[in-house]
């Protein structure tokens, strides 16, 4: 994964409140940074990769501990999945209950902040 930005989770501004927010940043900047690097590979390699990398960026989140109750135990798994409007399959996230639950509330609240 690139240095060249700060990670979320390097950021000065990176609070218990806000922590949410800056994972789903990184999870998305994570994603994007490891199918443009692994552009000629297969696709199994680079959702291996790509999980990995997810893998990894929870674990970053469990171990600097500012908001342990959204990050312990959870977790992100990848998928391909089949669109029939396409024959380019869709990156699917399953997300464990809880985050999934914990990302929608903080998108809502966001939301509602913005308005």
């Amino acid at each position: 994964m690139s240095k060249s930005l700060t990670w979320g989770y390097e950021h000065p501004e990176l609070k218990k409140e806000n922590a949410l927010m800056f994972f789903t940043w990184d999870l998305s900047r994570a994603i994007e940074e490891t199918f443009r690097d692994n552009p000629e590979e297969d696709i199994d390699l680079t959702l291996y990769k790509t999980q990995q990398a997810v893998d990894h960026l929870i674990r970053t989140y469990q171990d600097i501990k500012i908001n342990p109750e959204c990050f312990d135990g959870q977790f992100i798994k990848l998928s391909f999945e089949q669109n029939n409007d396409s024959p380019i399959p869709l990156l699917a996230l399953k997300t464990s209950p809880e985050l999934e639950n914990r990302i929608i509330a903080m998108q809502q609240r966001v939301q509602t902040e913005e308005n």
